[in-house]
């Protein structure tokens, strides 16, 4: 959900409107929601920090759910959101209202790929990484987590969205082994799981 990785040519991105919600679907599954007088507190409202961040990072962009309610709730943080299919990022801009966020600049671009490449620390960084409702393979190796883990601001919030499943335990050991896990929260099947530091890092600039 918010879940705009990349998918074959059998996965096509579709917008419709159901029951008046605009919504983005990918393989049958919803992947975003349009933020608008009609939209319904989600799993994506359960990823917001508690504090306003200086920064973030949105791995999973999808239609921009997450961005759009990060901007309304504390205002225009400076944002990422990395996107790999073009198809729903041109959606995002164009029916999803990202392009009315100038404080969301969009990257068409793997996630791994762009963490590797990263040199800015980010105050929140959201995981949601699902191809048409299964998650993004290699999410939480170690090395995508230990990316993750340096890029993450020295008081920063990692936040994981998993789906609720008899591979939580082994998921969450994976997790634990890099990061510190300060909350876990159940939203309709989702695990919202919270993760700070093991240790604090040396600092690289925050992104202006």
């Amino acid at each position: 959900m918010g879940r705009g990785e990349w998918m074959g040519a059998r996965e096509h991105p579709v917008v419709s409107v159901e029951s008046g919600r605009t919504l983005l679907r990918v393989g049958d599954v919803i992947q975003s929601v349009a933020v608008d007088e009609r939209y319904e507190p989600d799993v994506w409202d359960a990823m917001l920090p508690t504090r306003t961040p200086a920064n973030a990072l949105i791995l999973g962009l999808g239609g921009g759910t997450i961005a759009t309610l990060l901007t309304r709730r504390f205002g225009p943080v400076p944002t990422v959101g990395v996107e790999r299919d073009p198809r729903i990022a041109r959606l995002a801009r164009e029916s999803f209202g990202l392009d009315g966020l100038r404080n969301v600049q969009v990257e068409i671009d793997d996630a791994f790929g762009f963490l590797g490449r990263c040199q800015v620390r980010f105050d929140l960084v959201c995981v949601d990484l699902y191809v048409a409702g299964k998650m993004e393979h290699g999410v939480l190796a170690p090395a995508a987590l230990r990316h993750i883990d340096r890029v993450l601001a020295p008081e920063g919030e990692a936040v994981f969205n998993i789906w609720s499943s008899r591979h939580l335990p082994d998921q969450m050991r994976r997790i634990q082994r890099v990061l510190a896990v300060e909350g876990i929260s159940e939203v309709a099947g989702n695990v919202i799981v919270r993760c700070g530091h093991r240790r604090f890092v040396t600092v690289l600039p925050a992104m202006s």
